[in-house]
């Protein structure tokens, strides 16, 4: 361990075996606006979809605004004709890379028909793009991304737009930073991230209370949730910083350069202006890297439900 909170995984020579673990998003969902914005995270979703052999549904919704208007009605349906003929083409062009694909053109608000598709489907995963990375901040991270935050059911992986300068591949994540405050949603989080990580995961926490260097139960906690794994071979580090997380985990990404960054979701309780203001909307709108975030586990919500009435009873 350095001064700095930092602990590094030794056994680095362990084959990789992890990479037989089933992976946990087989059926995917990818919403479209046909946007520049749009086709970094359909070209990520397609990627994964046939490394792992995973099914992709498409959704692209219309607002139905235009409907309200009688002067609006032909425009409206014009565009209902031309984006159920641009959905047509980019499905068959995802199905003549042999990946499982199927679509829908929905009209109505687009938070809502994109929730209903993940139910219908029982997706496991939702990809969407974000605007670019300017130094507007927030910005980047629009207002159905925003809404979707607190109410997905599955996890979400945000894909900022491509640089043309530094092209990037998709499909593969080797190296996994996760972060995590030992919320409800971040130790789920920290699940995933051990099952998606290729070849290297780094865990870090930043410690609000500033007393990193001298306490050790942060690091200690971090080794406990995730250990090196000695049956698949991933090697685990674990760092402890102090000051703002957000600032932290951006840092991070930035020395790092991970292929994923994975956060836990914002609670559902949450206010509309506290989820503009969280960590995971501020790293999401300064980071090039895609970044996963996931909710609370359904699963072990219930398991505490059911344990809180098995102790009243």
């Amino acid at each position: 361990m350095t001064a700095s909170g930092h602990s590094t995984g030794t056994h680095r020579e362990v084959s990789y075996l992890h990479r037989a673990r089933p992976f946990p998003f087989r059926t995917i969902v990818a919403a479209t606006d046909f946007s520049e914005e749009s086709s970094a995270a359909l070209r990520c979703a397609q990627a994964i979809a046939r490394h792992q052999h995973a099914m992709l549904l498409l959704v692209h919704v219309i607002d139905p605004v235009g409907y309200a208007f009688p002067s609006g009605a032909p425009a409206s349906l014009d565009r209902d004709s031309a984006a159920r003929e641009e959905m047509a083409r980019i499905e068959a062009e995802v199905r003549s890379q042999g990946i499982a694909v199927h679509s829908r053109v929905e009209t109505g608000i687009v938070c809502e028909r994109i929730l209903l598709s993940l139910k219908d489907h029982a997706a496991a995963l939702l990809v969407l793009g974000t605007k670019a990375i300017t130094g507007a901040g927030r910005a980047a991270l629009g207002i159905v991304t925003r809404q979707l935050l607190a109410h997905s059911p599955c996890p979400i992986l945000t894909v900022a737009p491509d640089d043309p300068a530094n092209p990037r591949t998709f499909g593969h994540w080797n190296n996994v930073l996760a972060a995590t405050d030992f919320s409800a949603a971040s130790l789920n989080a920290l699940h995933y991230a051990q099952r998606v990580a290729g070849h290297h995961l780094i865990v870090m926490h930043s410690a609000r209370c500033g007393r990193h260097l001298e306490c050790p139960n942060c690091l200690e906690r971090l080794r406990f949730l995730a250990p090196f794994n000695e049956i698949h071979g991933l090697p685990v580090d674990h760092i402890v910083t102090g000051g703002d997380p957000a600032r932290m985990i951006v840092d991070a990404a930035a020395h790092l350069g991970p292929d994923l960054i994975v956060l836990g979701a914002p609670s559902p309780e949450h206010e509309a202006g506290d989820i503009e203001s969280s960590t995971v909307v501020q790293v999401v709108s300064a980071v090039a890297s895609p970044v996963l975030i996931v909710p609370e586990s359904r699963a072990r919500q219930e398991d505490e439900v059911i344990a809180e009435v098995a102790t009243v009873c």
